[in-house]
């Protein structure tokens, strides 16, 4: 007995200091009734029961508004489509739970949010080709009627519909192989199956679907209900009302200092000896410990928030970034790190006959490996190599060769590391024909150049041995004249042949024999031959660039002599007491050279002409000395380049492989 009364005492100390911290928020005002439907087959959040009780998740959470402000409430649950005409209609006033949208949200007006809930895609077990929403596409679907699942599908191609009244039919349907899929909550789907012990034969596949808010919905002329319901929601949630009734139908988390709660609890139980300061320092706690999970759950609300913003702002930026590779006039490709297609523009899937279902793919696996070889594709990926400008031929159409240019980059980080490559190419089938109908008009332009070019220059040695050949029977007694016939007969003869050996050189170049040699000993040696020209001259010599041994791949006596014609040029074009500049250095795959003196330049409408045969300004020249350089760099796969400005100066470039 004295236990009893003990027990008796500690319980009233502790409700009258319950009722100090917790006073009860009943409304003075008249109580109302509020007319609200609900789903009639939405388990866990609101059915009817085995026994006919409208219950669920929803229903307990409008039983603790209706506790908190003195309202009652009259269920009407039907079918959900039902449920929504009859909001709409005037029938009843709000319903208890439904899923925001931005399209709904134009429709009705919304309580506070009191849960969050998403869609899933639920297929059979043996299912392999549905992972996600777009491979919908030409597949018969279930959903609810009235449910947002329809939003989501409507941009589905060739989708066929199948509307049933709950979730529970939809399920139904995709067990009996009605439906390939199945849309609709993911809680409510998953309760069903275990209901009925189906769970073997279904499984939920990708990411959860239309992630939003759940509240209670109004029409807009009942929207001063909103009021009411967002107090009743705000307090049942401070007052630990919603965590217990979302415990009792969702399941309780386990939490780091639930053991210590248990023990205290496990101590109330047997004890119930606990002071009032205890129980006073407990509530306290409890207080903090809500104050602080609301405002955690705030913060989180927020992360949620700028996280939802932050994807629409990647889906924007993924979306833009596709705007930009279908602008481009040529076919552009982007592969991850594991080989993978991660973006494709609209031209390269004309041009491959593909469709976007290749992103994901490997790259083995598109019709690109068959003109770019995969050891290019790992140096890139791997390497970090870049590859510019390359051409190859892809036997294609009907078996026509296509000729097809393309360049690889290496997709980097900040911090240089290698996560991807993009591959852009494009047919230069006709850019080639093109090419070599002008390189023909060009052969016979020169062709006719070089004819007029070989008349001159053979008709002026000839002329002159032909006048002293005539005056030979008249001067031949004369000593100094058999002795100047014989000088100037030889010296045109020999002017003749050395111009035959030029025609042969520009004709027929000798083949070259790369090998890698040291740039530095090629052009300290020129310098030693012609140091006797560039101290003529008083020339002072600039050498940038030449730091460390520079090394380049070509046939060592061709390059040396496209080295001697080009400085040769330059020393003659230099001013007394000039300078000549010579560089060397690396870009990307070449090695460069430049000669760069500061004479009398080349003017605009000859410098597109320098390289052709015949043509020269010097008043003794024969116009053949750059045209075999040209030829000479070329048949060592190189590049030659000249920028000039007359009055100050050119400047050669000569690129060779490295």
């Amino acid at each position: 007995m004295r236990n009893l009364h003990t027990i008796c005492a500690v319980i009233t100390v502790y409700l009258f200091f319950f009722c100090c911290f917790f006073p009860s928020a009943v409304h003075s005002e008249a109580q109302k009734v509020i007319r609200v439907a609900g789903d009639n087959n939405f388990p866990p959040f609101e059915y009817l029961s085995d026994s006919g009780v409208y219950t669920g998740f929803n229903v307990d959470i409008m039983n603790a508004v209706s506790i908190e402000t003195g309202i009652r409430f009259e269920y009407y649950p039907m079918p959900w489509n039902e449920a929504v005409q009859a909001m709409r209609s005037g029938k009843v006033d709000a319903i208890q739970g439904m899923k925001y949208n931005q399209e709904r949200e134009e429709i009705y007006d919304f309580s506070a949010p009191y849960f969050t809930s998403s869609q899933g895609i639920f297929v059979l077990k043996d299912n392999m080709y549905i992972r996600k929403i777009e491979d919908l596409k030409g597949r018969k679907v279930a959903v609810q009627k009235g449910d947002v699942a329809s939003g989501l599908l409507s941009k589905v191609d060739r989708l066929k519909l199948v509307e049933t009244n709950n979730q529970q039919e939809a399920v139904q349907s995709l067990i009996d192989g009605k439906v390939d899929a199945f849309i609709g909550n993911r809680i409510t789907g998953q309760y069903f199956l275990q209901k009925n012990e189906q769970q073997s034969l279904i499984k939920i596949v990708g990411e959860p679907l239309d992630t939003t808010k759940y509240a209670i919905a109004v029409m807009p002329k009942n929207k001063e209900l909103l009021t009411i319901f967002n107090q009743a929601i705000s307090q049942i949630k401070k007052d630990g009302t919603y965590e217990k009734i979302e415990k009792k139908w969702f399941g309780e988390y386990i939490l780091p200092n639930t053991q210590r709660l248990r023990k205290t609890l496990l101590y109330l139980e047997i004890g119930l000896i606990l002071t009032f300061i205890v129980i006073s320092l407990i509530l306290w706690w409890n207080l903090s410990l809500k104050r602080e999970v609301a405002k955690r759950t705030e913060q989180i609300e927020h992360v949620n928030k700028d996280l939802e913003e932050k994807m629409l702002l990647l889906e924007e930026n993924i979306n833009f970034q596709q705007q930009v590779l279908n602008s481009a006039y040529s076919s552009l490709i982007t592969l991850n790190q594991q080989g993978l297609v991660s973006m494709i523009n609209v031209r390269a899937m004309e041009y491959l006959g593909v469709d976007g279902n290749v992103v994901g793919k490997r790259f083995q696996d598109l019709p690109t490996a068959r003109f770019i070889p995969e050891k290019e594709i790992k140096a890139a990926l791997e390497k970090k190599r870049v590859f510019l400008q390359k051409e190859t031929v892809w036997s294609h159409y009907a078996s026509k060769k296509r000729h097809i240019t393309y360049s690889m980059y290496p997709i980097q980080t900040i911090g240089g590391e290698s996560v991807g490559a993009v591959l852009n190419f494009f047919d230069s089938t006709e850019q080639k024909q093109l090419e070599r109908k002008v390189a023909q008009d060009d052969r016979l332009r020169s062709l006719g150049q070089l004819v007029a070019g070989i008349a001159h220059e053979i008709r002026n040695p000839l002329t002159s041995i032909l006048t002293y050949t005539q005056l030979l029977p008249k001067k031949f007694a004369s000593a100094d004249f058999r002795t100047f016939f014989s000088e100037q007969v030889t010296s045109e003869i020999t002017r003749l042949n050395t111009l035959i050996n030029d025609l042969l050189d520009y004709a027929r170049p000798k083949k070259s024999e790369p090998v890698t040699f040291s740039l530095n000993e090629a052009m300290a040696g020129i310098e030693l031959l012609l140091k006797p020209k560039i101290k003529e001259k008083n020339l002072s010599i600039v050498r940038e660039g030449f730091a460390g041994d520079i090394q380049a791949t070509a046939d060592t006596q061709q390059i040396k002599q496209v080295l001697v014609n080009v400085i040769l040029n330059a020393i003659q074009a230099s001013n007394t007491g000039g300078t000549l500049i010579f560089r060397a250095y690396y870009r990307d795959m070449f090695t460069v050279v430049e000669i760069e003196d500061e004479g009398i330049g080349i003017s605009e409408e000859d410098i597109d002409k320098i390289f052709e045969p015949f043509y020269t300004r010097k008043p003794n020249g024969v116009g053949l000395g750059l045209s075999i350089t040209y030829q000479l760099v070329k048949e060592n796969d190189g590049i030659i380049e000249t920028r000039s400005e007359v009055g100050k100066g050119t400047a050669v470039t000569i690129c060779l492989q490295h």
